[in-house]
Order: structure tokens, then sequence, then C-alpha cells
């Protein structure tokens, strides 16, 4: 038994070491000892223990060591006033994730056609750090057509999975032995979740360390990418609310982080600003904007569980078992078989 797995599937289900003892008909004590290493737990009480998590037993048996989230949690840790327990099942659930995508991503060949780089925010500015990963990736001019797209030809793998609260967007990793992975919450706009993903590339690309202001940073660097200022800054002059929603669509940024950004460019003043932020609230477009953009799909883990489905010859059944999860969980989570195709 992995000690740190039983802990982390413990804490991906939002359970206390009290509470899954009890669940588990043994002491807290016992758990809390086979957790630190102190003692083992006999094989039917382990598959109690399996039983009330919801995952099988061979999870507690996997040697992977788990990783952090890096800088990206620790802004979250920070700022989003979760309780504890909201945390560490948030953490736990994407250690669980990031081992999954590594032990899916051993059977696969990626190589991305480019590479995501490593711009020192001591060195660059957010702004001239956006611009020069547009420019190594061969962005023309204008907006991203597809900003999920352009990060996977990177190597970074999108995921989007329900962290059952509204405080946190995503979150990014760069383990040291894996694909960098961004995570997104679920129940996001297209467009709020195009921006979500570059504010989170922009952790993975500035933040190997973090950074005092490391989330107006980001905030910048994605604001950046999506809409680079030398292009958008004069339709920026004068804006009002019909002209915000003219640029939403061709730009597919939100209403919001374009009146954020002719603030920040200096091209509507304080007074203008505000101005806009109430009429936002008045036609509920803090809530519900319109002239959304088209929804954008992840690819490459849809396409490394149909490379396992297809080439490799796997069941679901043993692609569940492969990530850790009961058959049910699984396809809740990685979808269920659809046409089967290489990549």
């Amino acid at each position: 038994m992995n000690p740190r797995l039983l802990q982390l599937a413990r804490e991906s289900r939002g359970l206390s070491q009290s509470k899954l003892a009890s669940l588990a008909g043994m002491s807290q004590a016992a758990l809390s000892k086979a957790e630190n290493r102190l003692s083992t737990l006999s094989h039917d009480k382990l598959a109690i223990i399996a039983e009330v998590l919801g995952y099988p037993e061979d999870l507690f048996d996997w040697p992977d060591e788990p990783v952090g989230l890096g800088p990206s949690g620790f802004y979250h840790r920070k700022q989003s006033g979760l309780g504890k327990t909201s945390l560490l099942r948030i953490e736990a659930d994407i250690a669980l994730l990031l081992m999954q995508v590594r032990r899916l991503e051993a059977s696969v060949d990626i190589d991305p056609p480019f590479r995501l780089p490593i711009l020192d925010i001591e060195e660059h500015e957010p702004e001239e750090a956006a611009a020069k990963v547009r420019a190594s990736w061969l962005i023309p001019d204008g907006p991203v057509p597809d900003v999920i797209r352009a990060v996977e030809r990177a190597g970074v793998v999108v995921v989007r999975r329900d962290m059952e609260t509204p405080k946190i967007s995503g979150l990014s990793v760069r383990p040291p032995n894996g694909l960098p992975v961004i995570i997104l919450n679920t129940g996001m706009s297209p467009a709020r979740e195009r921006f979500t993903v570059l504010h989170e590339l922009g952790h993975l690309v500035m933040h190997l360390i973090p950074s005092d202001d490391g989330e107006r940073e980001a905030d910048r660097f994605a604001a950046e990418f999506l809409m680079p200022a030398r292009l958008i800054s004069p339709y920026l002059v004068g804006l009002n609310i019909q002209r915000a929603v003219q640029l939403k669509q061709y730009w597919k940024a939100s209403m919001a982080a374009i009146i954020r950004t002719a603030h920040r460019l200096g091209k509507i003043d304080d007074r203008k600003y505000k101005s806009l932020q109430v009429q936002m609230s008045q036609l509920g477009y803090r809530r519900d904007e319109p002239a959304e953009p088209p929804a954008e799909s992840p690819r490459i883990l849809p396409e490394m569980i149909d490379l396992h489905r297809g080439d490799h010859g796997y069941s679901d059944t043993e692609l569940a078992s492969v990530v850790g999860l009961r058959l049910p969980e699984f396809r809740a989570e990685f979808g269920t078989a659809r046409g089967l195709r290489a990549v």
C-alpha cells in the first residue's frame, strides 16, 4: 500500500480522517497511523475503505509520487477564500488527475510542433512575454481562432473538471516528468474560458517561482495574448457597450476583459470605466454576456483515450483500471467510447 495514495483518495472525496474511519468501521488512530507509514492495514480493511471512497483497490498500490499545484495553487490558496477541506479536495483531485495523464501518456508518443517556453517575469513584462509566445507559435496578427488548440499544439493538456466551487476558474501544473496541464472549472462561458486558458498559460510561462503580483501579471499576459494592445488600441477610444459587443465578436474576448483592457491602456478614464461597469450590471451582462463565441474543445486527452481504445485495443474497463477509477466514474470523467481515431 502507498500511504500517500490512501490520503489523496480520502481528500479527493472531501472526507476527514475521522469521517472516513467512522464510515469504514475503524478507529481514526489506525487510519492516521496507516497514512503516516507507522502501520499497515489489512486487505479486508483496505477493501472496505476502497468501497467507501468509490475507488478500485489497485489505486492504493500505485508507486506514483504525487506533485503539488506549484505557483498556480500558491495563488489560489492565498486568494480563493476557500476552506481547508475544499482546497484539499481540489488539490487531491488534481494530483490524481496528473497521475492519470502521466499513465495514459506513457503509452503514447506526443511530439508537439511548438514548445512551451519559460520567460522569467523578472526579465520580461507580461505583455512582452505574451508577444514572444505568440510569435514563437507563429500566431498571425488578429484574434486567436482557437485558444485551446493553440496551447495544446505546444504540448499542454487542457482538461475540464467540476471543482464544485465558482471561486476557482482554472489551475495549471508543470510537472517535472510529464506534460503541462491546464485544468478548467466547468460552467464558464466560452469567452471567459478562453481568457482563463491564457491566464494559466501565463503562469506556466512566467511563474516557475511565484511572483508577488502573479495573478495580475497572468491577467496582463492573457489580455495581450488574446487582443494585442497595438492592434486593439485604436478601437478602444470612446468605448461604449455597443462597441464592446462588436469587439467581442471579433476578438472572442469577453466584454468585461475588453473594458478592463481599455481602462488599463488609458483609452477610457476612471469615470467612463465605472459608468460601463454600471451599465454591464444593469443589463445583466455581468452574469450573462451576449455574443458568446463558439465553445472550444480539448483534443489531446480524448485522442490519447481513443488511441488506447483503437490502436492498443483497450476496453473501457481496462482503461478505468489504468487511471485508477471505477467504470462509471471513468466514463463520466473521460467520456464513453466514441468513434475510434488514432493520432
